[in-house]
């Protein structure tokens, strides 16, 4: 019999692991193709997604900026610092979503392989979005809410109410 984190872990992958796939493999035909700015679009937007199911607010209207903040810690202190900063939600996710488009002083990388940088960074009103970086910090971000959603009747809670699962 599976403890309750490994409980929570099949739930996870019964209701949202078929649409994770799909995010990522998303994500990954970009990176391949080298599509930069469709790439940014989409590790942001799912930034976003993530963060409505820890808010359980996924499904509401005006609460995308809630919701992707609400996902910045589970990638890491760095990105919740980065945010009280320069408005991550605004500069980069809105832009995009709205705009496809960054400011001119911001620049989007693929590189070959992945290091060991942050997956922003922002640098004398300059702002470099490393996007194999980003989704290597995404990728954690997730592990990071599966191993609190096995721990937190309330976070599961919020992913319940979320993709709306009736029992």
């Amino acid at each position: 019999m599976p403890n309750k984190e490994q409980q929570v872990i099949l739930i996870f992958e019964q209701y949202f692991g078929k649409q994770l796939s799909f995010m990522c493999a998303g994500v990954d035909n970009t990176l391949k193709k080298e599509s930069a700015p469709s790439c940014a679009l989409l590790l942001s937007t799912y930034t976003e997604v993530l963060g409505g199911l820890v808010t359980g607010k996924l499904r509401e209207r005006g609460k995308t900026k809630e919701n992707f903040i609400a996902f910045l810690p589970y990638m890491g202190k760095y990105y919740e610092e980065l945010q009280e900063r320069i408005d991550i939600f605004g500069e980069v996710r809105s832009k995009f979503v709205h705009e496809f488009s960054l400011r001119p002083s911001y620049a989007i990388w693929i590189s070959e392989k992945t290091s060991s940088r942050m997956g922003l960074e922002s640098i004398n009103d300059h702002l470099n979005f490393h996007l194999r970086e980003y989704y290597r910090d995404f990728k954690q971000g997730i592990e990071n809410y599966k191993k609190d959603l096995g721990k937190s009747d309330e976070l599961l809670a919020c992913f319940i109410h979320a993709l709306a699962i009736t029992s």
